[in-house]
């Protein structure tokens, strides 16, 4: 479902675009509230035992309704592959703020996320992150990621979970597929999960980030076969770095992206 067009450069009419605007406020609004009606009782409960189970159906609600008001029509491939319940370390794309409740919904919630730092400072939703195994990144400081990590890594062995991750390490600004961090790779192998690589594609004609609208839409995610943890733990780094990137370039029908290191992230990944 590759754009021929770049996301953000279809012409809109005058009065679709107020219309767009004002999905994306209710989409914002309503999230917001799920949040807080849903969250509440979620942390509630964390505090004294944080029951997966709960934030995995918490999470879920969350995102149904967050996609439902923006207008996604998602349509999932190669769910099958991966349904017998088996935690798996996912590595995909990243076009738009939609692709993490996109992955909750696909996954009914049975998946925590490697996401930026800044998501875990807002009030409550933070904490919820936090306390239910999310693994908070800070790209301005390696040490202070590395802990992360490792706390990560250790929750994985005593209580293993599936986790996604977005390589690229930002939201692509024209739906091409940006090059993959390397040290990405290397926290999927020291994971012991088995790795599915996948693409989003439509998000960004959905919710662009240079934007606030919501333009509805179809959505295609596509989970490729899993690399079995075996397979993942004797490739080196590169070998599963090309594996990645080539899988999901080839399901987005796009080239393969320029294979550039982010060095600071390899030489943390390293540190594991």
């Amino acid at each position: 479902m590759q754009n021929s067009t770049p996301a953000g450069d279809r012409s809109r009419s005058a009065a679709e675009v107020p219309a767009c605007m004002l999905r994306a406020t209710f989409t914002v609004a309503a999230m917001t509230l799920a949040v807080i009606v849903v969250g509440i009782p979620i942390l509630l409960v964390g505090l004294v035992y944080p029951w997966r189970g709960l934030c995995d159906f918490g999470a879920v609600i969350w995102s149904r309704v967050i996609l439902l008001l923006a207008g996604v029509k998602l349509h999932v491939e190669g769910k099958e592959a991966i349904s017998d319940g088996v935690p798996r370390f996912f590595m995909g794309n990243h076009q738009s703020a939609l692709d993490i409740p996109i992955i909750m919904a696909a996954l009914n919630g049975h998946v925590r996320f490697m996401a930026k730092d800044t998501l875990f400072r807002i009030p409550l939703f933070g904490w919820i992150l936090y306390r239910y195994g999310f693994a908070p990144i800070k790209r301005t400081n390696p040490r202070v990621t590395l802990r992360s990590l490792e706390r990560m890594l250790e929750r994985l062995r005593r209580n293993p979970i599936s986790m996604a991750v977005f390589p690229e390490g930002t939201r692509s600004r024209d739906g091409r597929l940006l090059p993959l961090r390397r040290g990405t790779m290397k926290v999927g192998q020291r994971s012991g999960l088995p790795v599915v690589p996948f693409s989003i594609d439509g998000s960004i004609a959905v919710h662009h980030r240079d934007h606030f609208a919501a333009h509805p839409g179809p959505v295609r995610l596509v989970f490729a076969e899993p690399i079995p943890a075996e397979e993942v733990a004797a490739m080196t780094t590169t070998e599963l770095h090309h594996r990645v990137v080539s899988t999901i370039a080839r399901q987005l029908g796009q080239e393969v992206a320029p294979s550039a290191v982010d060095d600071e992230a390899l030489a943390v990944a390293e540190s594991l």
